[in-house]
């Protein structure tokens, strides 16, 4: 296929490389790690992007691609920003709209963080791994509801761990009394191991989710603000789980042959 306009012969379309749906912040993207590739191999002299922002939104992505371009002879240009990099100022001014690029990029996270964290702040969920023991509710975004199948596991764990006073010890009781975790997670991701270990026990001990909490980080700083959703575990059972997770981590272990057994 020839593509020709009045003022310019491009030659033939050798390729055509799409990344449908990825944002050009960084180079970890398929079909672009292909188009170096076949750069690479001479496969390919010459580059046309529709615009600049398509092969990279970070100045310094761009500047290494740059070099990649030039050191095998492959020419660029792009369809919205049409000027000729040929020259210094050419190479200047293309620079500059990879600047703004990033600059534009760097906008777009400030918006989206702040926006987010207005809505946390407000006790609503953003999306991601809905938390085990409960739902989303249709139709209503940020809104989560009690899955009260799965919140009498929450409880039990709670409950478990206090009378066992370990976590290994409480996972073990879990996993012997036929309590399992939701294997397909909700929201977000694909899914989780069903058993209980002393990991997966820690993070549902620790969430404040459970107690009706929404937590969000300011300036660097975790806070809690009251979520829209019911509280799964009452808050003094909550209160006595994180003294005793807190007295534990704190306690001396004791140093055995057998406390550290891997290299």
């Amino acid at each position: 296929v020839d593509y020709k306009n009045n003022m310019r012969d491009f030659g033939t379309v050798e390729r055509v490389f799409i990344d449908r749906g990825l944002s050009g912040k960084d180079t970890n993207r398929p079909e672009l790690q292909k188009l170096f590739r076949a750069i690479e191999d001479g496969e390919i002299n010459f580059l046309m992007a529709t615009e600049l922002s398509r092969i990279s939104r970070s100045s310094k992505d761009f500047a290494l691609i740059w070099d990649m371009l030039k050191d095998h002879g492959c020419a660029f240009e792009s369809l919205r920003e049409n000027f000729d990099t040929s020259t210094a100022a050419g190479e200047m001014v293309l620079f500059q709209m990879a600047n703004m690029a990033q600059f534009e990029r760097r906008q777009t996270q400030e918006r989206v963080s702040a926006n987010m964290n207005a809505r946390a702040k407000r006790g609503l969920y953003n999306g991601g791994v809905v938390p085990f023991g409960y739902k989303l509710i249709d139709n209503k975004p940020g809104y989560l509801a009690v899955d009260e199948k799965h919140a009498e596991i929450v409880r039990v764990a709670f409950v478990a761990f206090l009378r066992e006073e370990t976590l290994s010890k409480a996972a073990i009781w879990l996993n012997e009394n036929g309590y399992k975790r939701e294997k397909t997670t909700r929201g977000g991701g694909r899914f989780r191991q069903d058993f209980f270990t002393a990991q997966n026990l820690h993070q549902i001990l620790r969430n404040s989710v459970y107690i009706g909490l929404r937590p969000y980080k300011d300036q660097g700083e975790w806070k809690d603000a009251k979520a829209v959703w019911d509280a799964i575990i009452e808050k003094d059972t909550f209160e006595r789980v994180q003294k005793m997770l807190t007295s534990n981590k704190s306690r001396k272990k004791p140093h055995t042959k057998i406390r550290h057994p891997y290299l």
